[in-house]
């Protein structure tokens, strides 16, 4: 009887601490923010310590504000370790030095399609100074190179070349993010068509997540094909409301994916929340300070 007792307090110890192991063991969630900024690209890519920015840019450059670094302050960003600029284009870029200022230090690393960062970036309407960066290190990235941080694996895609230095739609970085099994795939404002279909097929072929090109604006910047290699189950689209056309041009192609899987500005900031395996969560009209560590 002892024995059994003894037995017994040992067992019921060890399933009070099973919790904390369990918690200790378990993988970091991944998130990925979505923000709400109008017509222009601004997402957070957070899993551990490890914080990531995407593009980051104005809607309309001739009214500057400050939403982004809003945005990240309230989540309760402290240092970005990378800054990936998908193009150099306003709405994706305006805001990359006032977010190295407030996030970024001297090993920030900007990564974006261009040999260089340029000097200043006209967009017809507005002129806006880029260059020098405030601080931080730039890096060009290209095709094949791949980044590992936090246990997530950034694979680059594309452009196979650049057509004005990372300055159109057509020199857009192309990368998939891998966690786990979970992978999603970022497109800045093109999709490039013959490594989604060929080179990287494997790596594009039915993702969780693809950020949809050019704010969904028509006509659309991805081929026919590449939308039937992507065939994702729940797409990202900064810039619009109207989230129907995207599924009616998927659903044209054969890919079917439920209306209410589309994620526009209509559904305010979007959170997806991944352990990068079997739990996977998207959530809508969130507010950043619920993120903050």
């Amino acid at each position: 009887m002892r024995r059994m007792t003894k037995l017994a307090v040992c067992l019921l110890a060890l399933l009070l601490c099973l919790p904390a192991w369990a918690e200790d063991a378990a993988e970091p969630i991944l998130q990925v923010h979505q923000m709400m900024i109008g017509c222009a690209d601004g997402y957070l890519i957070r899993v551990g310590d490890v914080e990531i920015m995407v593009d980051g840019g104005n809607a309309d450059p001739r009214q500057p504000t400050d939403e982004v670094v809003e945005y990240l302050r309230a989540a309760g960003v402290q240092r970005l370790d990378a800054y990936i600029i998908t193009h150099w284009h306003l709405d994706h870029c305006m805001n990359m030095n006032d977010i190295l200022a407030a996030f970024g230090d001297a090993e920030t690393v900007v990564y974006s399609p261009a040999d260089r960062v340029p000097d200043e970036i006209f967009n017809g309407t507005v002129t806006v100074k880029i260059a020098p960066m405030v601080t931080g290190v730039h890096q060009q990235m290209k095709m094949g190179d791949v980044l590992e941080m936090g246990g997530v694996t950034i694979t680059c895609i594309g452009p196979e070349k650049l057509s004005m230095n990372g300055g159109c739609n057509a020199d857009s970085l192309n990368f998939v993010l891998q966690y786990g099994t979970r992978r999603m795939l970022f497109t800045g404002d093109f999709a490039q068509s013959r490594p989604v279909n060929t080179t990287y097929a494997d790596l594009c072929r039915e993702v969780d997540v693809l950020k949809f090109p050019h704010h969904a604006i028509q006509p659309f910047e991805i081929g026919t094909q590449a939308i039937r290699t992507v065939r994702p189950d729940h797409v990202l689209v900064p810039g619009v409301v109207n989230k129907y056309k995207v599924w009616d041009f998927a659903d044209d192609n054969g890919v079917k994916f439920p209306k209410e899987n589309v994620y526009t500005n209509a559904d305010g900031h979007v959170v997806i929340l991944t352990d990068g395996g079997e739990y996977f969560e998207v959530r809508t009209q969130q507010q950043p300070a619920d993120y903050a560590n």
